[in-house]
């Protein structure tokens, strides 16, 4: 056995430990996280050794190259390279592990295999928050058998870590939004800034946490209007609260994929009013994003009827486009056998959504569950636009999944297995 080999093994090993621990403390999880464990580390080991997974190769094979490549340039430093405006922090974590131990492709995967084993308990602590025991045993079986779940959860790609880090984020949000823990509030920002270090524009949910809050506090002091002088604190809380969001906008820092806000003011198009500046940006940009992946006639691509060439069309696409993000591809869109796999991961988003209107009453009268769909809705919206065709879709859409399996999780048809003491 080579020493990488040894290292993906004892890497399993370690996952194996945590997870004992964590059924250890929680009992009823024992069924479920037992099955993530071995359905993920099986696809790894397939993987590894006797077949070659769908979507394992491309990106999957640059984070991998990249981590080797920070290790032998920046060892322990890489540490000062998390901040950067790329997308390769994947790569600077999983390098980590090679200056301490050595590269081992087998390790890095069992990395994934480690996140989406316990993102699974996450998803279901988020919803017996929500729900109680029982929906929340069927929300995390359904997560524990979702195809696309088990799969990215075994390559060295970044959509399991967003996963891990954005449920987290969401678990405190809805914590503070009931108890007004300030402890819950640090987490929820911990987990956002961590998120975001893997995907940028997920710290778009951060703002939107801080616009509710900011809202929810007006809304509770009569706007201020009419106040006790024990509020007056919350006059000079608000700004705070809103610090990231009133940086942004003034020019302080830029988002990976969305860029800066001076981007979209730019002083060479001094001729140009600001509204039109910013058409011909977010325009440019949807273009760019709706292509095959990798530049290849993948047939991938969403239609092109889809790119908007104004801002009115921007608005009355907006609904496609989201249809798209979450729905694609459609029967009419199978141009090639391979097609068959996105329409199979389509349906479960389907059935999920079908879950949530069934809910629709219930989930709009409770504040928690209105944030999340409030906060899915928006990161719908903006990824609609920033992915243009269905096969890196699928990645992006199960970034969210903890969401909104949680969201659906009433209506989510109950799993035998989840009885199994």
């Amino acid at each position: 056995m080579s020493q990488a080999d040894l290292l993906g093994w004892l890497t399993l090993l370690a996952i194996i430990l945590i997870t004992t621990l964590i059924i250890k403390k929680n009992p009823i999880t024992i069924n479920f996280l037992l099955t993530a464990l071995f359905l993920r580390s099986l696809f790894v080991i397939l993987d590894q050794y006797f077949l070659t997974l769908p979507d394992s190769t491309g990106d999957a094979e640059i984070f991998e190259e990249k981590a080797f490549r920070y290790s032998q340039e920046y060892g322990i430093n890489v540490i000062f390279k998390f901040y950067s405006q790329d997308s390769f922090n994947i790569s600077r974590f999983i390098s980590l592990a090679y200056t301490f131990f050595d590269r081992s492709e087998f390790m890095a995967k069992m990395f994934s295999v480690g996140f989406g084993t316990v993102s699974i308990f996450f998803i279901f602590r988020f919803a017996q928050i929500l729900w109680g025991n029982n929906i929340a045993l069927k929300s995390a079986w359904f997560a524990t058998l979702f195809p696309s779940f088990i799969l990215y959860s075994s390559l060295i790609l970044r959509e399991v870590y967003v996963v891990f880090f954005l449920t987290y984020a969401l678990i405190n949000c809805v914590c503070f939004i009931d108890k007004k823990t300030f402890f819950s509030f640090i987490k929820s920002l911990f987990g956002f800034l961590i998120a975001a270090l893997f995907h940028g524009p997920v710290i778009l949910g951060l703002f939107v946490f801080l616009i509710y809050l900011s809202l929810q506090i007006l809304k509770q002091n009569n706007y201020f209007i009419r106040f006790k002088k024990k509020n007056v604190f919350l006059i000079f809380l608000l700004p705070l609260i809103l610090l990231p969001f009133i940086t942004y906008l003034m020019g302080y820092y830029s988002i990976p994929k969305i860029g800066n806000i001076t981007q979209f003011l730019n002083k060479q198009d001094a001729n140009t009013n600001i509204i039109q500046k910013i058409e011909d940006k977010l325009i440019l940009k949807i273009n760019l994003a709706t292509r095959s992946s990798a530049n290849n006639d993948s047939g991938a691509a969403y239609p092109s009827w889809t790119v908007p060439k104004n801002i009115l069309e921007l608005i009355y696409l907006s609904p496609i486009r989201m249809a798209y993000f979450l729905y694609a591809p459609f029967p009419w869109d199978i141009k090639r056998l391979k097609h068959l796999i996105g329409l199979l991961d389509a349906l479960f988003y389907v059935y999920l959504s079908l879950c949530i209107i069934r809910s629709w009453k219930v989930l709009f009268h409770d504040p928690k569950t209105r944030f999340l769909i409030m906060i899915l809705l928006i990161y719908t919206f903006v990824y609609s636009f920033g992915v243009g065709n269905f096969g890196t879709g699928i990645r992006h859409r199960l970034k969210f999944i903890g969401i909104l399996i949680v969201i659906a999780a009433p209506k989510i048809v109950k799993i035998k297995f989840s009885n199994f003491k």
